[in-house]
């Protein structure tokens, strides 16, 4: 057992827990927080599938905007709004991302804290043999390597839309 953390006044509003009954509580809502961190996760999964989906949709109605359009400008100004649609998005999408990211840290703080409680503190011993995400070559978090998708979506569309300007103001002209 460890001495008191800077999370203890929050986790612990009454002091450590002494008896084997406090101890069995903690335990029961150690489990409830770990499975709250895996339900996390199943969220997030579900919201990459969503702004996937979404970006895919977005890149197909652009294609059949181009491919059947007549008139370039007008062309232009729906492709314009699609894409501008779709920065926002994906600009919401990296977000969440983040966001998720932030409270699943702030989950594994008060695991961690209350593992040290207990015989064994086997997610804190893994975060330790990472490293502690301090080093990139040895881990790097899940949250660093996923905003790449949407930061991605929105330099594709921050350049279309970019060329999309030029020609409904036709500084470019397409024959």
């Amino acid at each position: 057992m460890t001495g008191p953390g800077p999370l203890d006044a929050n986790l612990f509003p009454n002091g450590l827990p002494q008896s084997e009954k406090e101890m069995d509580r903690l335990f029961e809502l150690y489990k409830l927080m770990v499975a709250s961190s895996e339900a996390l996760v199943a969220r997030r999964q579900g919201l990459n599938t969503f702004f996937l989906t979404v970006n895919g949709a977005i890149v197909t109605v652009a294609g059949l905007i181009l491919t059947n359009g007549r008139d370039a400008r007008l062309q232009a100004v729906a492709m314009l709004a699609l894409t501008l649609t779709g920065g926002i998005l994906s600009t919401a999408w990296r977000t969440l991302i983040v966001s998720f990211g932030q409270l699943n840290t702030g989950k594994f703080a008060v695991i961690n804290r209350i593992e040290q409680l207990f015989p064994a503190a086997i997610f804190l011993a893994e975060w330790k043999a990472l490293g502690e995400g301090r080093q990139p070559k040895r881990y790097r978090t899940f949250t660093s390597r996923e905003v790449w998708t949407p930061w991605a979506f929105i330099a594709v569309y921050a350049v279309a839309s970019s060329v999309e300007i030029l020609i409904a103001t036709g500084v470019i002209v397409l024959p």
